[in-house]
C-alpha cells in the first residue's frame, strides 16, 4: 500500500471536498494516510481526473 499525502489547499469540510472531487471512482487504489496511518479509498475525481480520498479520523483529504 502506498504512502498518501494531504491534498493541498486544505479543504475545510467533506462538503467542500465531495464539491471539487464530484466524480465517483469505485475502483479507486488504498492508500496509507500520512496523519494517522490507516487505509483510506481514493473514492473521488476532480475535473481534472486527479484521485482523492476522505479520512474519517483525521477529517482530511488525501491524495498519492
Amino acid at each position: 500500500m502506498k504512502d498518501g499525502k494531504w491534498l493541498e489547499p486544505r479543504h475545510a469540510s467533506r462538503e467542500i471536498f465531495e464539491k471539487d472531487y464530484p466524480k465517483l471512482d469505485i475502483s479507486g487504489l488504498d492508500v496509507k494516510c500520512p496523519g494517522c496511518k490507516q487505509a483510506v479509498k481514493l473514492s473521488r475525481r476532480n475535473n481534472s481526473g486527479k484521485s482523492g480520498g476522505w479520512c474519517k479520523k483525521c477529517n482530511r483529504g488525501v491524495t498519492i
